[in-house]
């Protein structure tokens, strides 16, 4: 996100999606919600098995 802020800067963006900027940093501030963690956490897993398997998909 760090590299888009310079390509896009938050009053820029804020004021185009009728948002506040304060409410961008308060949105950043909270805690990954349940969901997310766990979709972070199979991400992982799911690269480690095709890791594993030789990059290949499916049954062999």
């Amino acid at each position: 996100m760090s590299k888009m802020r310079l390509a896009y800067p938050i009053l820029l963006v804020s004021e185009m999606l009728k948002v506040s900027s304060s409410g961008f940093y308060a949105w950043l501030e909270r805690p990954l919600s349940e969901w997310a963690r766990e979709e972070m956490r199979l991400e992982v897993e799911i690269k480690a098995a095709h890791r594993r398997t030789r990059q290949t998909y499916g049954a062999e």
